[in-house]
C-alpha cells in the first residue's frame, strides 16, 4: 500500500512538473534599437509588449551595441518598443507573430517611429493608448495587415487559392 502511495506520489509530482514546464515560453526576439539617424541606442530601455492582450511582456536595457532579446516567450503577435528617459515610447517595431518555441533575430526598431505613436496618444499618453481598446485594436490591425501583406506576397501558394 506505502509502495502504491509512493508511486503515485511521484507520478503526480512529475506530472505537475511537466505541466508547469509546458506553461513556459521557450520562443525568443531579439534586435538592435536604433535612433533616427540609424544610430545604436546604447543603455536605453526596451520593452515587449503582446499586441493579442495588450500586456507588457518584459523590459530590458539594450546593450553597448544597442543590442536587446527576451527570452522564455509564449506565442503570440508581439511590437518591441523604445522606451525614452521620461518614460514615453519613442520607437516601435513592427507587430511580428512569434510561433511556439519560436526565434525571430534581426528587430530593428527606430526611434524615428514615435511620430505615428505620439501623434495618436497626444491626448491621453502613450501608456493611455497603449492600454486603451483603441490601441490595442489599433495594434492588432497593423499586425493582421501586416500577416496579410507577407501571405499576399508568398509565391508558394498554390494557383488554386
Amino acid at each position: 500500500m506505502m509502495k502504491r502511495l509512493g508511486v503515485v506520489i511521484v507520478a503526480l509530482v512529475l506530472g505537475l512538473a511537466v505541466a508547469a514546464d509546458a506553461g513556459q515560453g521557450t520562443g525568443r526576439i531579439s534586435g538592435i534599437a536604433r535612433d533616427a539617424q540609424n544610430q545604436v541606442l546604447p543603455g536605453v530601455k526596451v520593452q515587449l509588449r503582446n499586441v493579442d492582450t495588450g500586456q507588457l511582456v518584459g523590459t530590458t536595457k539594450a546593450a553597448a551595441n544597442g543590442a536587446f532579446e527576451f527570452s522564455g516567450l509564449n506565442p503570440g503577435n508581439h511590437i518591441v518598443e523604445i522606451v525614452g528617459d521620461s518614460d514615453q515610447i519613442i520607437g516601435v517595431s513592427p507587430s511580428m507573430a512569434l510561433a511556439a518555441g519560436g526565434v525571430i533575430t534581426g528587430v530593428g526598431v527606430s526611434a524615428s517611429a514615435a511620430g505615428a505613436v505620439a501623434g495618436a496618444a497626444a491626448a491621453g499618453g502613450v501608456g493611455a493608448f497603449f492600454s486603451s481598446t483603441a490601441g490595442i485594436l489599433l495594434l492588432v490591425g497593423i499586425g493582421a495587415g501586416t500577416t496579410a501583406a507577407i501571405i499576399a506576397l508568398n509565391d508558394e501558394a498554390s494557383p488554386s487559392r
